[in-house]
């Protein structure tokens, strides 16, 4: 039974992981999304206008969303997902309708062509590196499992010098 437990666990934080990956790779291109940052509701934000940009949603039907996409092991609180969206809407990114449900507006559909600032990705990515840096510190065993990755990025990433 533990080991079934375990399993679960390990595929719900993959799952949620993953959804976090691919939300940040598809929302950096977002000028207005550059002041976003890990810790400060950072990846929320984009996550949030992810699902809008897919299909109109009320907050209480985002929070949902979350809780499913991480099965049930997060789920963000109305205190942080409201005022961010009276956040967009303020900066005109999304509309709130009628019925209660926010939608993108078209500033945000034309903005979203558009590519990042470099300074702001390098930034995050330099949180991250911190990040992994105070894991190998304290939980070596677990980062060498990933050891054929972070090769292989650094890789790319020393051919950008």
């Amino acid at each position: 039974m533990k080991q079934n437990e375990e399993t679960d666990t390990s595929k719900a934080w993959e799952t949620m992981r993953n959804t976090m990956r691919e939300t940040l790779r598809s929302q950096w291109g977002h000028q207005q999304l550059h002041r976003a940052r890990f810790g400060q509701r950072g990846w929320l934000r984009p996550a949030i206008i992810q699902i809008l940009e897919k299909k109109p949603s009320n907050g209480m039907e985002m929070i949902n969303e979350f809780a499913e996409a991480s099965h049930g092991w997060w789920r963000p609180s109305p205190g942080s997902v409201y005022p961010l969206l009276e956040t967009l809407e303020t900066e005109g990114l999304i509309k709130k309708r009628k019925d209660g449900r926010y939608e993108v507006t078209q500033k945000l559909r034309k903005d979203s062509g558009q590519t990042g600032q470099a300074d702001e990705m390098l930034t995050n990515m330099e949180g991250i590196v911190s990040y992994l840096e105070d894991m190998s510190r304290g939980r070596k065993a677990k980062l060498s499992a990933y050891r054929d990755r972070i090769k292989r990025i650094t890789e790319r990433l020393s051919k950008l010098r």
